[in-house]
């Protein structure tokens, strides 16, 4: 009897000591949660008084890279007093839209008026995996004087980036396809691509698209800023004006 009391007891006791230890647990909760909701409100109330969040500051200056134009496809008039060096991608969303929505109006504005020319230098990635072979096919049609008109269709027909719609644009444009074909499978047009690729490296690309924008030098290099990604064409108006206000 006395050890079935004892029992009794300690269950009673312990029953007691959990109970207390749930309501502190309880009561320490209710107060981390009220000083979480005084912390909201604060916040709220920075938010309508027209507080900003702080942030790090922007570089005031591009970093400027000595680069080579190498011999890669240019537009726009050779002697143009700036020079655009693109870094690109055929299977990056990123580059067709800078080609579908700012390069247009940087040709209307500064290639067509030979203020500037333009250069494209092959990057592709190597997780778009259909990006290296559209990269050759374009260096082929430019070997038969189409290069921008294929780099167009390439851009505009992202999803279709197969050997049978080069053949297509390189029979729908008059290219001697059986010249096309071999030239497809000429591992030196992919060297080339390649040495794109490593040249970009060097001088710091960091992603698809990228740019260099400066004032163009007699022979095969330049001094330009690096602009990288899908800017807004802003961007490029102020510094290829920078470069033109400087002659």
């Amino acid at each position: 009897m006395k050890t079935f009391l004892i029992i009794i007891i300690a269950l009673v006791v312990g029953s007691i000591a959990l109970n207390a230890w749930i309501l502190t647990e309880v009561t320490r909760v209710k107060s981390n949660l009220s000083e979480q909701g005084k912390k909201i409100t604060e916040l709220g109330a920075s938010i309508k008084q027209g507080a900003k969040p702080v942030v790090a500051a922007a570089p005031t200056e591009l970093q400027e890279v000595k680069i080579s134009i190498d011999d890669d496809p240019m537009k726009g008039d050779i002697n143009a007093p700036v020079t655009v060096v693109e870094f690109s991608d055929y299977q990056c969303p990123f580059c067709k839209r800078n080609h579908t929505t700012v390069f247009p109006q940087l040709d209307k504005e500064y290639i067509s008026t030979g203020k500037v020319r333009y250069v494209f230098r092959d990057y592709p990635l190597a997780f778009h995996k259909k990006a290296m072979p559209a990269a050759v096919a374009a260096n082929c049609a430019g070997e038969q004087g189409k290069y921008w008109e294929i780099n167009d269709y390439l851009f505009e027909n992202p999803a279709n980036l197969e050997d049978a719609a080069y053949l297509k644009f390189a029979e729908d444009n008059g290219l001697d396809l059986a010249k096309y074909k071999e030239c497809l499978k000429d591992d030196k047009q992919k060297q080339e691509v390649d040495k794109d690729f490593k040249d970009g490296q060097r001088y710091g690309v960091r992603g698809t698209p990228s740019f260099f924008i400066g004032k163009s030098e007699k022979g095969k290099e330049m001094t330009g800023v690096y602009v990288r990604g899908a800017r807004p064409y802003s961007v490029f108006k102020i510094e290829i004006d920078k470069v033109l206000a400087s002659k």
